[in-house]
């Protein structure tokens, strides 16, 4: 067998230290998790019971005798409540499952989106602006990525909030098999997306999209967007944030604007028109320069936002 060469090695390498840290998470818990579970068959008809041949079981109110504890009264002979079943506690989308604990069981609450980081993470970046980002040698952003997506991957009841840990486990499956260059498999058709190119947030995520799109059309993609629309709009939000990374601190609490980033926060301000404070303030504030806005408790809508 020939040997690998040091470029492949790096790179089994750099797979297996990513599979490790997922397994660490309680995302992956060995290489066969990384593959589609099969469908599960489907469980037998039960046979009918054989006929009971002792009597039958009759009825107290069909004979009109009362009931032995209906539940209805108490001894006072009033109504008492109904019974139901418990009712499911909701996950609370702002709670960080990574950071349970025995003591605090739900996890850390992370905060909500100050208007600078909704204004972050909406705004595509140029090519220029990609290209000023600072990453890590080989694929170890995805890594670096793992902290962003865990915060702010979800999307109810705002645009950005802590996603589920099956969501976060899917987005991460995609994302490490194109930073490793081994390309993305489906079960909706044969072949491999992109295999041999090797993704880093300096790429055109959204031509890569449409590449994507088109070798594994929406209609027929049975995943509901999991193959590529999701995890690829998760490294488009982490892209931004990457470059605004000083305004995401709990992410990245020690960040600083980088000078691409304070560059373009002041020309966009300075930009603004004479009567626009509102938007000059909120450049500014991106830029670092002005004290960030309170947060608030109830962020407004995309509809309100657009409007």
């Amino acid at each position: 067998m020939a040997e690998l060469s040091a470029y492949e090695l790096n790179r089994a390498a750099n797979i297996r230290r990513n599979n490790e840290h997922l397994m660490s998470l309680g995302i992956l818990m060995d290489k066969e998790a990384m593959k589609p579970k099969p469908k599960p068959k489907a469980a037998p008809k039960p046979k009918p019971n054989p006929v009971a041949s002792g009597p039958a079981r009759r009825s107290a109110r069909l004979d009109g005798q009362p009931a032995e504890d209906a539940g209805l009264d108490d001894d006072d002979g009033q109504p008492t409540e109904s019974w139901s079943a418990p009712k499911k506690e909701e996950r609370d989308p702002f709670r960080c499952w990574w950071t349970a604990t025995k003591e605090n069981p739900q996890g850390d609450v992370r905060p909500h989106l100050t208007e600078s980081q909704w204004r972050a993470l909406t705004t595509p970046l140029t090519p220029e602006e990609r290209k000023s980002l600072q990453l890590d040698d080989d694929d170890e952003w995805v890594t670096d990525m793992l902290k962003f997506s865990r915060a702010y991957g979800g999307k109810h009841p705002e645009e950005y909030c802590v996603p589920s840990r099956e969501n976060f486990g899917k987005v991460l499956h995609t994302v490490a098999m194109l930073a490793s260059g081994d390309g993305v498999t489906c079960n909706y058709r044969s072949g491999t997306f992109d295999a041999g190119y090797r993704y880093t947030p300096k790429d055109d995520l959204d031509a890569a999209l449409a590449r994507a799109l088109k070798w594994l059309p929406k209609a027929k993609d049975k995943s509901n967007g999991w193959t590529f629309t999701h995890p690829f709009e998760k490294m488009k939000q982490y892209q931004r944030a990457l470059f605004w990374r000083h305004l995401f601190p709990f992410v990245w609490p020690d960040a600083e604007a980088s000078e691409p980033a304070q560059e373009l926060a002041i020309a966009k301000a300075d930009a603004c028109a004479d009567e626009d404070e509102e938007g000059k303030t909120a450049w500014l504030r991106m830029a670092g320069l002005v004290e960030e806005a309170p947060l608030v408790e109830a962020p407004p809508t995309k509809r309100q936002r657009a409007a």
